[in-house]
């Protein structure tokens, strides 16, 4: 059997912006910016040109001319200018979040249409409370391809300090772990069964993800290691009687050349058959 696992932000792209607002009537936007110039800002590129502006502890550097068109706009709102902040309720607040504009690409789901194969929906950037109106419109968009979500998984609680290298990892597990129908328990293996698929297709576009589950069996080595002998032999006789493939779709956003392949194997590793062989020295 196979299933599709896909990264919400392949299908899914929310018109959300940072605001700049007054600190005393943060919920009206005085400017909204690009999310491009927002990371810039974030980033202290424009560090030397001396705008400061703060927002939850951390410091952004707005450009010279970013700074000019806020100076006029503030001055329409009659707002002091020293009095600005950083605003992300368009990525924080549910009931904004629902009257933002948003597209949904569902044309990669057309291979699964007339199949058996299961669909999962990975979410790494936001709480579910977030998508509620925007998966509501998703669900009804595949009941009329007469497809349904098995299940989503929402691998990430906050907004802010996410760690794309953790995030990576969890998805990699994740999907190892219905590769070879086995639940993980930290950095182990466990006898407990979980959902089997001998093909599972991933899609994402974060680059840290795409990396990782191409190593795939590097993870599987790593807990493999730590596992209890019986559940070794669990997946070692699984891994020798069936194959198990991983077909990578990263995501390139480009229309004439949308997804890049890649397949991996799983292997029962020998680097792990020379561990065992090592303990029974």
């Amino acid at each position: 059997m196979n299933a599709h696992f896909i990264d919400l932000d392949v299908i899914l792209k929310i018109d959300s912006k940072p605001w700049i607002v007054d600190k005393n009537n943060p919920n009206i936007p005085i400017l909204k910016l690009e999310t491009s110039d927002f990371n810039l800002f974030k980033s202290g590129i424009y560090k030397s040109q001396g705008n400061k502006l703060n927002f939850n502890g951390k410091t952004f550097w707005l450009s010279n001319e970013f700074m000019n068109t806020l100076k006029v706009k503030s001055k329409k709102h009659k707002v002091d200018i020293s009095n600005l902040g950083i605003s992300l309720q368009e990525f924080l607040n549910p009931s904004v979040a629902e009257h933002l504009e948003f597209k949904l690409e569902l044309s990669l789901f057309n291979n699964v249409i007339n199949t058996n194969d299961d669909i999962y929906i990975i979410c790494s950037k936001n709480k579910k409370e977030y998508f509620t109106k925007q998966i509501e419109n998703l669900e009804e968009k595949l009941k009329e391809k007469g497809l349904l979500v098995k299940k989503y998984y929402f691998i990430s609680e906050t907004f802010f300090n996410k760690n794309d290298d953790n995030l990576a990892y969890i998805k990699s597990r994740l999907i190892l772990q219905h590769l070879i129908g086995l639940k993980t328990d930290g950095d182990i293996l466990t006898s407990e069964t979980i959902d089997n698929y001998n093909q599972i297709t991933f899609y994402d576009d974060n680059p840290k993800s795409i990396s990782m589950t191409k190593d795939l069996n590097k993870l599987l080595e790593s807990l493999l290691i730590k596992t209890q002998n019986d559940v070794k032999l669990i997946v070692k006789d699984k891994l020798k009687n069936d194959d198990n493939f991983l077909v990578i779709k990263e995501c390139t956003h480009n229309n004439a050349n949308r997804f890049n392949e890649f397949q991996v194997q799983l292997e029962y590793s020998n680097i792990v058959r020379s561990f065992e062989n090592f303990n029974r020295i």
